[in-house]
Parts: structure tokens; C-alpha cells; sequence
């Protein structure tokens, strides 16, 4: 029962994906349970040797990951027509700088 090696958990590609998703949510998986399980779910599936064992975490790890993007603070930052705005205000503050210099 206790005689079987432990299994050593691989961090390939799905797992540093999702590191780099949950840092970019800003969720520390430290903190947030469901975040840690993603990370530990991500190295089963990239650790999985049958298909059936990776399908099964990959299905897991979605579903967490959705409740933790659900969950996650939302971001500050604008999207493209706030971007689009924004660089427009600068250029014309510009213009308006070298306009008013003269």
C-alpha cells in the first residue's frame, strides 16, 4: 500500500502557462486554494502518461481556472479605444505644446 515510489510532477508547458495566467490575473496562489490547485491539476496533465488520466485533470483544470478568472480583481488597464483615446490626447497635447511655443 505505502511501497509504491512517489510520482515526481513534471512543470512543462500547461503548467507555466498557467503560472503566467494567474500572475497575470494577479492571484497569488499562495493565497487563493483554487489558484494552487490549477498549478498542481497543470503539472498532472503535463506529468499525465495516459490520456484518459490528462484528459481528465485538463477538464479539472479548466473549470478551476474559470472560477478563478471569474474571481480575479479586475485590471486597470483600458482596452483598445481607451488606448486609441489616450494616444490621441497625447498627440494633441503635443501639437498644441509646439503650437503654443511659437
Amino acid at each position: 500500500m505505502g511501497d509504491e515510489p512517489k510520482r515526481r510532477l513534471r512543470r512543462g508547458a500547461i503548467a507555466r502557462a498557467t503560472s503566467a495566467q494567474l500572475e497575470d490575473l494577479g492571484v497569488d496562489p499562495t493565497e487563493h486554494a483554487l489558484a494552487a490547485t490549477a498549478l498542481r491539476l497543470a503539472a498532472e496533465v503535463d506529468s499525465a502518461t495516459d490520456p484518459k488520466a490528462a484528459a481528465t485533470a485538463a477538464r479539472e483544470l479548466r473549470q478551476a481556472m474559470a472560477v478563478v478568472v471569474a474571481a480575479a480583481p479586475p485590471k486597470e488597464r483600458g482596452d483598445k479605444v481607451d488606448q486609441l483615446a489616450e494616444r490621441r490626447r497625447d498627440r494633441l497635447s503635443a501639437a498644441a505644446r509646439k503650437g503654443g511655443a511659437g
